[in-house]
């Protein structure tokens, strides 16, 4: 049987959706899976032995420099990939049912009033309820597992193997400098694509100073994220590593002996990758992470809609850096 997932961002809800691909493999390893993502994300997907074929579109550019001819060329890639007996629509978005329409004939995908956008719902063959306020990888494996007619639980998602893969080359090598041997590996996710979501650098340069006797590392991506980490560098003992790939991020994570960031993409990847973590939520709910005994979630006191989130919320940075530092001392234990 060959099915196609459609889940094209983001790096956080791509990487819970993966969660699911174990346990159809195992489920139904008949199945073929195709998995159709954005192309800047398609490196969370590389070297997952669940899937046997990552198609990256590259949707993103059509939206900053629209042309015909780019239309054109992602449908064309989009219909070779196939055909397939199903698709599934995971994201719920117009543009997401739209390609899987291209892709195949018969679509799963959410109901109108699951959908984020509902009117994506009118293109789908089959269509699903899901709680928007239920844990995010729970969430996707209820989709999928509806579509499939098999069972993800939650408790099987807890006993997940980890599931994000990567290749030990150059790159990691060198990140692999520096990490320390006698002491333990604090990482810090210390921004994300949304301000609401990003804790204030002076409270993570009194977090890394309290957490001073553990090499504390700071993740950093864009040229404004890195200076926001030099910051808090420069008045802590922590160490910004560099700009990474993908597949460097996943294996500088898999490094980590505890993971401290917002509700973000490589926060996400310490859950997915069996690691120690401790998210940080200000206007997102800590739905969107699956806690564990050494995944843990400490939110402001701010009161969050499950479904719809205030960008305008900035309540992260009232978590106080003596509680986050308690909490990752007691996790490091």
């Amino acid at each position: 049987m060959r099915v196609a997932i459609v889940r094209l961002t983001a790096m956080g809800d791509i990487i819970h959706t993966l969660a699911s691909m174990q346990f159809v493999k195992k489920s139904r390893p008949d199945i073929h899976l195709t998995w159709f993502v954005e192309k800047k994300f398609a490196g969370v997907l590389q070297s997952n032995p669940h899937i046997d074929r990552i198609v990256p579109v590259d949707l993103h550019s059509l939206k900053s420099s629209f042309s015909l001819s780019k239309l054109q060329r992602v449908s064309k890639e989009v219909k070779e990939a196939g055909p397939f007996d199903l698709v599934i629509d995971v994201q719920g978005l117009l543009k997401s049912a739209i390609l899987a329409r291209v892709a195949g004939k018969k679509i799963a995908g959410l109901d109108f009033a699951s959908a984020k956008e509902g009117v994506a719902s009118l293109i789908y063959s089959k269509r699903f309820a899901v709680d928007c306020s239920g844990i995010a990888p729970a969430r996707f494996a209820a989709i999928i597992s509806k579509a499939l007619g098999i069972e993800i639980s939650e408790k099987a998602l807890l006993r997940k193997e980890p599931y994000l893969f990567f290749k030990t080359d150059r790159e990691c090598e060198e990140i692999e400098s520096y990490f320390d041997k006698n002491r333990k590996n604090v990482v810090i996710v210390t921004a994300a694509s949304n301000e609401s979501k990003t804790y204030p650098p002076q409270k993570f340069a009194q977090v890394a100073r309290l957490l001073k006797d553990y090499n504390t590392l700071l993740i950093a991506g864009s040229k404004k994220e890195q200076e926001a980490a030099k910051e808090i560098a420069n008045s802590s003992e922590a160490r910004v590593l560099p700009s990474m790939s993908l597949n460097a991020l996943k294996y500088a994570i898999s490094r980590c002996d505890l993971l401290i960031g917002g509700d973000t993409g490589p926060s996400h990847m310490a859950w997915a990758l069996n690691r120690p973590s401790l998210l940080l939520f200000g206007s997102t709910p800590t739905s969107m992470m699956m806690q564990t005994p050494i995944n843990r979630a400490l939110a402001s006191k701010a009161k969050v809609n499950p479904c719809r989130f205030d960008k305008s919320d900035r309540s992260i940075g009232t978590i106080e850096p003596k509680k986050v530092a308690e909490e990752a001392m007691e996790l490091l234990k």
